[in-house]
This record gives structure tokens, C-alpha cells and sequence, in this order.
């Protein structure tokens, strides 16, 4: 059977994290291609329930390397893109229009407009991924910009219902790492319907990972979500959807 291939599959299939940065710097226009690559990303309802920063500051992104769990590569980066979901737009257009008169239950953005502005960040994000790729810019997510909840929002002035949902540094790069092998198709692809997991689909999905390491389940948890950088962003994100609630 012939694969079908073209330029947009390889580059989505060659995809690998960069955490190397050289001293190349990203041009204007390419920023602008990427920024704007981004926002045609699918939205809902058109609300684009979300805002981009853009961050070039050698201080700020020193700053960024520090509280996002100590990487230092963040600050080598040329450029990084913090994506927030932002229903505090949305927020003060509708209290500006006195929408409340007409709808007497309205008192501010529901959990649902929050997830529609997580869902409709990350497609931006992934976006300017694709973009900034097809442009030979490496790029990496810092899921840590979740943590940190007061220094964050201090930082770049984050006002109710936003909140910093991922960072993505990007820079030129001398060298690109393999890609890393996934879970196979059969444990993430389903026909119609949830499948029942039962035991040996586990023991299948994760033999590769296993066989040359039987702890692997408790060093993984370990080394992820028994950490103190998981914990300080289960405290953060906590507080972050209180504001939703």
C-alpha cells in the first residue's frame, strides 16, 4: 500500500522538541508569519477566547527560565510565546454593553467559557508550532507556566479569568534530536466507541517502556507527579479556576 506524504505530514511527523538554541535570531517577519499562522487556528464561535504575548526580554525570559522549574535552556531561547486563556475580554465587553440587563443571570465568564479558552489557545499554540517549523525555527512547551500562580500573574499582569495555559520557546538550532517513539496506534486509536481496558491492553500499552525496566511505574510517578513542580501546579491551577467558579 503507498503512503501518501506530502511536505505539511513529514513536518508534523518529524516533529521533536529543541532545547538547543544557537545564535541565529528569528526575524520580524518570520514573527509575524507565526503570530498570524496562530490566530487562523480554529476558534470557537469565532471569540478567540484567548491573548498572546510575545516575549523577546533577556530578563524576562532569564526570570522565565527560574520559576517554569529551573530550565535554563528558556532563557537561550529568541523568542517565547505565552498562550492565556483570556475570558476577561469577552468579560468586560459584556458588563461595557450592560449584558446583564437582559440576562439577569449573567454574573461573569462560566467554567465552560473557560475550557472553550483553553481549547481554543492550545489550537493557536500548535499553530505557531507548525509555523515556526515549516520556517526551520525549533521550538519547545513549558507546561510549567502553570505553576507559580502569584509570580506569574504579577509578571505579565494577568488580570481575573486569564490564565497562562503554555509557554513555547523557540530559537534557530544547529543540531535537531530523533523523534521519540509513541505509544503504538491500536492504544490510542478507537473505532467509534471507548474500548474496555482491560488488564492485558496495559500490559501491552506499556511493555515497551517495561522491558528493560519493571519500576518503571514508580519511577515515571516519581519523577512527575510525586515532584514538587507537579504539586506546586496542582496548588496553582487550583487557584486558577476559582476565579471560574
Amino acid at each position: 500500500m503507498e503512503v501518501m506524504m506530502n511536505e505539511v505530514i513529514k513536518l508534523l511527523k518529524s516533529h521533536t522538541s529543541i532545547r538547543k538554541f544557537n545564535e541565529i535570531k528569528i526575524t520580524d517577519e518570520q514573527i509575524e508569519n507565526i503570530i498570524e499562522s496562530a490566530m487562523q487556528g480554529a476558534t470557537a464561535g469565532n471569540m478567540m477566547a484567548y491573548s498572546i504575548i510575545k516575549i523577546r526580554s533577556r530578563d524576562t525570559l532569564s526570570k522565565l527560565a527560574k520559576s517554569c522549574d529551573n530550565q535554563p535552556f528558556i532563557e537561550d531561547a529568541d523568542l517565547a510565546l505565552l498562550f492565556i486563556a483570556d475570558n476577561y475580554k469577552w468579560h468586560k465587553y459584556y458588563k461595557q454593553r450592560n449584558i446583564s440587563e437582559a440576562f439577569h443571570d449573567y454574573s461573569g465568564p462560566s467554567i465552560s467559557d473557560f475550557m472553550l479558552g483553553i481549547e481554543d489557545g492550545m489550537i493557536a499554540a500548535q499553530n505557531a508550532v507548525i509555523a515556526a517549523e515549516s520556517l526551520g525555527i525549533g521550538t519547545c512547551y513549558i507546561g510549567d507556566i502553570m505553576e507559580n500562580y502569584e509570580y506569574h500573574r504579577k509578571l505579565f499582569n494577568l488580570p481575573k479569568y486569564t490564565m497562562p495555559i503554555a509557554l513555547v520557546v523557540m530559537g534557530n538550532y544547529d543540531y535537531k534530536p530523533k523523534t521519540r517513539e509513541r505509544f503504538d496506534k491500536s492504544h490510542v486509536v478507537f473505532d467509534e466507541i471507548y474500548p474496555t481496558i482491560s488488564e492485558e491492553f496495559i500490559n501491552n500499552m506499556f511493555s515497551k517502556k517495561e522491558i528493560n525496566d519493571n519500576d518503571f511505574a514508580v519511577k515515571f510517578y516519581k519523577r512527575k507527579m510525586d515532584a514538587p513542580f507537579f504539586k506546586e501546579m496542582i496548588r496553582s491551577i487550583k487557584l486558577y479556576l476559582e476565579e471560574w467558579s
